[in-house]
């Protein structure tokens, strides 16, 4: 019997799109959102650190009571915002994160823009492009308000001409930026539009994401 995979993320809406992923990919999954919306996620990762770290190991010890063996933690400013190898072990479960794939970016690209919910998870994504390459040129946007529109549920092509992201992409063109890379579980959902205004890649951590959970799913 194939075990369950428990999608944590921070709103309803991208804790559902990694239900989604997962179950597209014949993952069996769950979904156990932190927060009510985006504004409420960001403040208690910034400003309530205590009362999150409780909050996802009581999750997560609900969870495997319901038969939850591994966390997809399928955010990133969450996944910056707390320890995750403490958590690990308090809960004896397997988290994947999607700064895994971070350490392959920083080493296959030398600039790369990156689009995050807050500073906090630019942050972290840039230390760890950093770790893995001395020279890279970084560029981050905190885009909380992009993160707000999809929560929504409007079309793609509404939010992207509402908030400009034209301008975005041809700023990074200008600017010889190699890849644009999605911090933010929230922004695979306009990432389809994205390649279609752009010739620059465009980076998603799930894939990485889902070679590490098909590692412990069997």
């Amino acid at each position: 019997m194939k075990k369950m995979v428990g999608v944590i993320a921070g709103t309803p809406v991208d804790t559902q799109m990694g239900v989604d992923f997962l179950l597209e990919n014949k993952v069996k999954s769950s979904g156990y959102p932190i927060s009510k919306n985006a504004k409420e996620q960001s403040k208690l990762q910034l400003l309530s650190k205590e009362s999150l770290y409780k909050k996802v190991v009581k999750t997560i010890k609900q969870a495997k009571i319901e038969g939850v063996k591994s966390i997809f933690l399928y955010c990133n400013s969450l996944s910056a915002a707390i320890d995750i190898e403490k958590i690990s072990k308090e809960t004896d479960v397997s988290i994947i994160t999607p700064f895994a794939a971070y350490t392959d970016f920083g080493i296959d690209y030398s600039s790369l823009l990156v689009l995050g919910a807050n500073g906090q998870s630019c942050a972290k994504i840039e230390s760890i492009l950093e770790e893995n390459n001395d020279n890279i040129k970084i560029w981050s946007i905190s885009a909380l308000p992009l993160v707000e529109e999809i929560e929504t549920g409007k079309k793609d092509s509404v939010i992207f001409e509402y908030l400009n992201l034209d301008f975005i992409l041809k700023w990074a063109e200008s600017n010889g930026i190699e890849g644009i890379v999605l911090g933010c579980t929230h922004l695979p959902y306009i990432s389809k539009l994205f390649r279609e205004e752009t010739t620059i890649p465009i980076l998603d951590p799930a894939e990485k994401m889902l070679e590490k959970i098909l590692e412990v799913y069997v």
